[in-house]
Parts: C-alpha cells; structure tokens; sequence
C-alpha cells in the first residue's frame, strides 16, 4: 500500500531538471516546512524545527515546475511518500524519505499568484499527465 502525504512549504533552491536513462525527464526540488505555533508567553508566533525534503516532479509535472517555481515560493506539494537507505560516501548509513509528487500548486494562503491559463488553439501539445515509472513501465511491457 502506498502512503499519500501533502506538505506544505517553500523552495530552498531553484527546480533541477534532468533526464534518467529511459529518456523521460524530471525535475527535483527541496522544500522546507516547519511547524508555527502560537506562544502565550511572549504573545506571537514562533517558528519550530524546519524538515527538509526532496521532491520528484515526472514528465509534464516536471517541465511545468521547471517553467513556474523559483527559490523561495510557497507550494502545496501532493505525492507518495517514499523511503530508502543508504551509506554515504564517509560510510554513514542515512535514511531518506523523500515525495514523488503527483501534484504542485502554489500556496495562496501566503500571497497570490498570477495563474496564466494558454488558449486551447495556442496549445501544440497536451502535457502528459503523471504516471508513476513503474506503472509506465509495466504499460510499455503490455504493449510490446
């Protein structure tokens, strides 16, 4: 079963683009969210510990990150969380959680945004929706 989160928070640097070795395209990014509470004490809010986590945005999703989000906007990101381990190159074992986005908007909760919306007729091409790797691989393997 896969496990679906929404985080919310701002970008720590500008979108990557790359391609992988199947020639599809993606680009990553990193966010950081961290949780604001109210402090009675002192009377106004206080920043908690920020997460940092890495986002891949396939295909369509991706080009149209690429095109729109720069180093510090506030996204809603939607996606599957996934998890891996590793050993780094000094030997240290990291765990890693990181977001396949199936989703990206902008956060209108904290300023608004100019959303350009292109004419049908000007569109030469419809943007793929997502689809996971593994399931575009497993249709490509039916199809052959």
């Amino acid at each position: 079963m896969e496990t679906y989160v929404t985080v919310v928070g701002n970008l720590v640097a500008d979108p990557k683009m790359r391609s992988v070795a199947t020639g599809q395209t993606v680009a990553d990014i990193r966010i950081a969210s961290n949780p604001r509470r109210f402090d009675r004490e002192a009377g106004e809010f206080k920043d908690g510990d920020p997460i940092y986590i890495g986002v891949s945005c396939w295909r369509g999703l991706g080009l149209n990150v690429h095109a729109s989000l720069r180093k510090g906007d506030s996204v809603v990101v939607t996606g599957r969380l996934q998890y891996r381990e590793y050993d780094d190159k000094d030997g240290i074992h990291r765990n890693v959680y990181s977001i396949d986005a199936v989703a990206i908007g902008p956060d209108l909760a904290r300023r608004p945004v100019d959303v350009r919306r292109e004419s049908r007729s000007s569109e030469t091409e419809p943007v793929p929706a997502h689809d996971p790797p593994q399931a575009e691989a497993a249709a490509n393997s039916v199809a052959a």
